[in-house]
């Protein structure tokens, strides 16, 4: 056996282990330098095992760490790794909306026969964002008599249909790879055996014998994976069985235009008459965007894919909160998502309600032409419609359990200014030194997820490295407690449960009485002596100055309110004046000597 003790344990690096090796031999071996050099062939020998081991070691830790999904880099290690754990990394989805169209008045004289017919998934063009949308019906075509003054409403979805067909092997447990390109819609996927459409299932247990059914995944290395099943549970297609894959390929967040201004469209194909005459679309309709397409999502991340797997329902219902978030994160249109229950608090009678608390992602929203204090307010907020559209995406899921409900929380804004204080170095101007501080604080604002606090000091550290700054401090002011100040009182809102669900009490004597549990919530004046201090939950600030928020509270830096003593707030970031973000410069400024540079440096680097 080989006797390796002239290596050192604690030097265990294999370039450590070469140089102790080519020592060893050095010395075992006079005129090391003229025999035993790099041009040797055992020298060689060890250089090439070197190498060899390098490699070994290095897949040996690739494949370590791609066997845990927190820990894996590819795609494709990710994508199996969800795939283990149940979960279908989502593809993306299309925006969809809703059309409403009629004859118009000169058609009646144009069309020759008693109606006319639309074709399926007849295309238009919306000229806000130049993407194609195809209407969606049910039937093979859509007719609509003359005789019918009335607005029919049409979904449409963007996009466009493309389809793909295989050949059945006859086999048990049938699978097919479909390469497509681009996004493709994670639901909108259909597959048709012999031109008889079978249905789509989430779980081959769900399948029962003779039901022609089939499952639809995300392809590990892209695409779609096409599962069928065993006869036991699910149908086998036969050897040569025609099976056409048919799915939706979209252009994913792009297609979202509830914010656009422009929802003008033009139809890009024809309509027919009984007699095979061909007219336009755009001549014979009336047509009106109803509903702005929403919920066009893009495929999701692999850094999502390694959050939300492990939330995954392998029973595939949306049961519990984690179960929505996972959901609802795939469609990434969120800066902030939080599904929760209130199974805690005493109050029965909800107990079987998910509550969504959801802030749009702002950041989408963002051009080169504003930042985070020109941009409205109502940006931070999802509209109606897109509140609608995420409960008709849950309840289209066919997910949800049938005994719970789904609330949206509308976000409380709790509206503050920024009070910032600049000590500056001579040489710099101003304004220069006032438009970088207005983008940091507006990148860091956009870019915020955390909800519960927002501390001022991660605000000082941003701004402290904005060129031209020595030091700077910060205040928030909340319009709650300027209110509050200037009214004299602040209001306190108490929540009470009390007995309202029927629940069995005993009452003594061998006896028992029905309960119930209500749920109260009582608001009363307080009054305070000038200069006292105010609750933090009242005026969601504590006493370090950083601003709290409550679980559907959003903070919101905006003017248009007044403080204390009556002043407006502008809404605006301003110098010198008082704004949602105001900038005030210590006078006179720092001398800007070479002593002074260093000491700025060194401060900033520690």
């Amino acid at each position: 056996m080989a006797n390796f003790k002239f290596l050192n344990k604690s030097r265990i690096k294999t370039n450590e282990m070469i140089e102790d090796t080519r020592s060893y031999i050095s010395r075992i071996y006079g005129r090391a330098g003229d025999l035993f050099t790099s041009a040797s062939p055992f020298s060689q020998i060890l250089s090439v095992l070197h190498e060899l081991t390098t490699f070994v070691f290095y897949y040996i830790e690739d494949a370590t760490l791609e066997q845990n999904i927190l820990t894996a880099q590819h795609k494709e290690s990710i994508y199996g790794l969800s795939r283990l754990a149940g979960h279908d990394p989502f593809r993306g989805s299309s925006a969809s909306g809703e059309l409403m169209i009629r004859l118009n008045t000169s058609a009646f004289d144009v069309i020759a026969g008693d109606a006319i017919n639309i074709l399926p998934n007849s295309a238009l063009t919306m000229n806000g964002n130049g993407l194609k949308y195809i209407m969606k019906t049910n039937s093979d075509k859509f007719r609509i008599e003359k005789t019918n003054s009335d607005y029919i409403k049409i979904p449409i979805v963007q996009g466009s249909i493309e389809s793909q067909t295989v050949t059945g092997t006859g086999e048990k447990f049938q699978s097919f790879n479909v390469i497509t390109q681009g996004t493709t819609d994670h639901n909108a996927v259909t597959v048709s055996v012999n031109s008889v459409p079978w249905r789509k299932y989430d779980s081959i247990y769900d399948m029962r014998v003779g039901s022609n059914g089939f499952l639809v995944k995300t392809g590990i290395t892209g695409g779609l994976d096409i599962y069928f099943g065993n006869g036991s549970f699910g149908e086998v297609p036969v050897s040569g069985a025609s099976i056409e894959i048919e799915y939706l390929v979209c252009d994913g967040r792009k297609g979202n235009m509830v914010d656009s201004n422009d929802l003008s469209f033009k139809f890009n194909d024809d309509c027919f008459d009984s007699g095979g005459n061909s007219y336009d679309l755009n001549e014979i309709l009336e047509a009106i965007i109803t509903s702005a397409p929403v919920m066009g999502a893009d495929s999701e991340s692999i850094e999502l894919t390694k959050l939300i797997a492990p939330l995954q329902s392998n029973a595939f219902v949306l049961a519990t909160p984690d179960n929505y978030e996972a959901f609802l994160a795939q469609y990434g249109m969120f800066s902030y998502l939080d599904a929760y229950n209130t199974t805690d608090d005493g109050y029965l009678d909800d107990d079987n309600v998910i509550y969504l608390f959801m802030v749009p992602d702002v950041k989408s929203k963002i051009s080169k032409d504003n930042d985070y204090f020109n941009l409205a307010v109502e940006e931070f907020f999802f509209t109606d419609s897109e509140n609608n559209a995420i409960l008709n995406v849950i309840e289209q899921s066919g997910r949800q359990m049938v005994t719970s409900e789904v609330k949206i929380v509308p976000p409380s804004a709790q509206y503050f200014r920024m009070d910032v204080k600049v000590r500056y170095f001579e040489g710099f101007d101003k304004h220069t030194i006032h438009n970088g501080i207005r983008s940091s604080i507006s990148n860091y604002l956009l870019n915020i997820t955390r909800r519960d606090r927002l501390p001022k000091s991660d605000i000082i550290a941003i701004l402290e490295q904005v060129e031209g700054i020595d030091s700077v401090n910060v205040r928030f002011v909340s319009k709650a407690e300027e209110d509050a100040r200037r009214d004299g009182y602040y209001v306190s809102k108490t929540v009470t449960v009390t007995p309202s669900t029927p629940v069995l009490e005993d009452i003594g004597n061998g006896k028992q009485r029905y309960v119930f549990f209500k749920r109260k919530v009582s608001e009363r004046k307080v009054t305070f002596e000038q200069g006292a201090a105010l609750p933090e939950n009242i005026i969601n600030l504590d006493s370090f100055g950083d601003i709290l928020l409550e679980k559907d509270e959003v903070a919101l830096f905006r003017g248009g309110w007044n403080d204390r003593d009556g002043l407006l707030v502008e809404d605006n970031a301003l110098l010198g004046e008082m704004g949602a973000l105001s900038v005030y410069f210590d006078e006179p400024a720092v001398p800007n000597t070479t002593f002074r540079k260093i000491q700025a440096k060194n401060r900033k680097s520690l």
